[in-house]
């Protein structure tokens, strides 16, 4: 996969490749880079964020569940709202936790 570092320096490299041309060819690489950056970063962010956030709102009761820190549990009951989960994670040992700190569902 690319990360951000490979896919700004391949385009410094083609700017620079770029600079003897008309300054329009330079106004028009600015807009081809925010494109590029808009489909190969933000969007595939805004998909796993949309996914994580139905995750979480489908949890229920007895759902077993990572959180953000590692930590293994199981869906005990939900409080405020559903904005705070209490995990059982031992017997007889339960946690509170923001349902923003569940990672994915087991």
């Amino acid at each position: 996969m690319y990360t951000l570092q490979n896919i700004t320096s391949s385009l410094l490299i083609l700017a620079q490749e770029n600079e003897a041309g008309s300054p329009l060819q330079t106004f028009l690489f600015i807009p081809i880079i925010l494109v590029a950056m808009y489909f190969l970063v933000i969007l595939p962010n805004k998909r796993e964020e949309k996914k994580r956030k139905e995750m979480i709102t489908n949890l229920q009761k007895g759902d077993s569940v990572v959180t953000n820190s590692g930590l293994h549990g199981k869906v005990v009951e939900f409080k405020d709202n559903n904005e705070t989960v209490v995990l059982s994670i031992g017997a007889n040992t339960n946690v509170t936790f923001e349902t923003s700190a569940i990672l994915k569902k087991k």
